[in-house]
């Protein structure tokens, strides 16, 4: 979508970002078992480090026969884990397994699925917990509070020191917290129990844990496990996960609470599925370089290949006038490609953040009329142009380069997508300190529906037809602007035109 500009002969270098890493890095250090199930192939892709030693086995081992560790499920829990192990949507069970060393553990296990942007079950994520020790102290708990007998002391000490929060409610309010509990809630005692439970939850997730609680209190099924919100402060949120039984304290109906602190679990389980996300738009973008480049590049090198054959054939009884038209496809030819490689290279530069921006004082008028010379000498359509300049006597600091990268990109959208007999109105004005630039067109237009991704790379219209261009200027546009602390606004219509609203920021002394 840009005007072409000199021949550059360096390599383009394929640029590589580390999604993929940093999802196995989030993964090898997380306590929670995890593997990575493809539908497709029926097989395990990946483990970390946590699911290796929990099964006492390699992930080779584990690769070559996806299914061995299921044998070791107990047989009443074994078809719904099974289940669990190809499920399309997010779920969870626990179950009973016996480890290699004869140990019987539980499991709480969470699937969560991936899919293409078509719906496509991609592969399944599998989180594991051993939750063993958490329902020995359930199972614990209970017997010392069913006795109210001397054992108070021992109860006190078990319930005060383990690394779960627990809670005891009744009639909507805290009857006993654990210093845990009060740490992850951020409450003192006085205040935890002067207050209805509900009020320390999350507004947001209030009705949820209200409703399971009363649910629980009617003897319905409810989550085994789930997880809320506790607000700290403004700024800090912490996830919760809570178990509970029933149980009478006092004689009263109550409920045991189990507090879990997940927050760093979720914002690992977060973190993931955002590398997940990134890796498929790679891929996305990946397709979109090799369609977009690959259709582009056949054009150019299919004039030079014809004009080279008939040179090769015919180029001593052609006229030299004829000889000189076909050099000349030829130059051009190679011009279009080397600026598509230059724009790709300057793409990739931008993103990386490798491109300095080096503002300088400016006399934009002059500046201008040296880039509409060179526009014109690429383009004969940029006689269209119609170039006004207002308030801008004094000179401008900016980045020469950059701007010359938003202008000439611009003007050349104008004119490739607008009627040869059509102005392209070009106006530059000086407000403040600021420089503001339009250009508006009365071409083709811009449908709705892609204006949200007009400025990814390699995007292209949906209306542009067969009029070339590689999806890539307006991506260089607004990079630049970001460099200038800028600002850049489009408003377009099917077939009425489109316009270009640019202002930058002048650079912080």
């Amino acid at each position: 979508m840009s005007a072409p500009s000199p021949a550059s002969t360096t390599a383009v270098t394929p640029v590589s970002l580390p999604g993929e890493e940093l999802l196995r890095q989030i993964a090898a250090n997380i306590d929670a078992m995890l593997w990575s199930w493809d539908p497709a192939g029926g097989r395990i892709t990946y483990t970390n480090p946590a699911f290796e030693m929990f099964w006492g086995q390699s992930a080779d081992k584990l690769a070559s026969d996806p299914w061995q560790w299921l044998e070791q499920v107990d047989p009443t829990d074994r078809d719904r884990v099974r289940q669990l192990q190809l499920a399309a949507v997010k779920r969870s069970e626990e179950y009973r397994v016996r480890r290699p060393n004869g140990d019987v553990a539980r499991l709480s296990q969470r699937a969560l699925p991936i899919h293409s942007p078509s719906g496509q079950l991609l592969r399944v994520i599998h989180l594991a917990n051993n939750i063993t020790w958490q329902l020995d102290t359930s199972k614990q708990l209970r017997v010392e509070i069913g006795r109210r007998t001397d054992s108070e002391a021992k109860y006190r000490a078990v319930v005060e020191n383990v690394s779960e929060g627990i809670l005891v409610t009744a009639g909507g309010r805290i009857l006993y917290a654990n210093p845990r509990a009060l740490k992850l809630t951020a409450l003192d005692e006085a205040t935890a129990k002067s207050r209805p439970f509900i009020e320390f939850i999350h507004p947001d997730d209030r009705e949820r844990v209200l409703d399971n609680h009363l649910r629980r209190l009617r003897g319905e099924t409810v989550e085994n496990h789930y997880q809320f919100r506790v607000q700290h402060s403004q700024s800090v949120t912490r996830w919760l996960e809570i178990s509970a039984v029933m149980f009478e304290w006092e004689g009263t109906p109550a409920t045991l609470n189990f507090l879990t602190d997940v927050t760093l679990k979720r914002q690992a389980e977060e973190d993931m599925l955002k590398a997940l996300a990134h890796e498929r738009e790679l891929s996305e973008l990946k397709s979109r370089f090799v369609a977009v480049t690959s259709h582009e590049f056949r054009t150019p090198l299919a004039a030079i290949l014809s004009s080279v054959e008939l040179l090769d054939a015919y180029g001593a009884s052609f006229p030299a006038e004829e000889r000189r038209e076909l050099l000349g496809q030829i130059k051009t030819a190679v011009a279009r490609m080397s600026n598509m490689v230059e724009q790709v290279l300057l793409t990739s530069r931008l993103e990386l953040g490798k491109f300095r921006f080096e503002p300088a004082p400016l006399l934009v008028p002059d500046w201008l009329v040296l880039v509409m010379a060179e526009l014109e000498r690429g383009n004969p359509q940029a006689a269209r142009v119609s170039l006004t300049c207002d308030g801008l006597d004094a000179p401008r600091t900016a980045d020469q380069q950059l701007l010359r990268h938003i202008v000439v990109n611009l003007l050349g959208n104008a004119l490739k997508y607008s009627d040869p007999d059509t102005p392209v109105r070009f106006a530059v004005r000086g407000v403040g300190e600021q420089i503001h630039l339009r250009i508006s067109d009365q071409g083709i237009g811009i449908p709705e529906a892609d204006l949200p991704r007009l400025f990814g790379s390699f995007h292209r219209g949906t209306n542009v037809g067969n009029i070339s261009g590689t999806g890539i200027g307006l991506h260089i546009v607004k990079e630049c602007v970001d460099l200038h602390r800028g600002e850049i606004e489009v408003s377009s219509r099917p077939g009425q035109g489109t316009s270009f609203m640019v202002r930058l920021a002048a650079p912080p002394a």
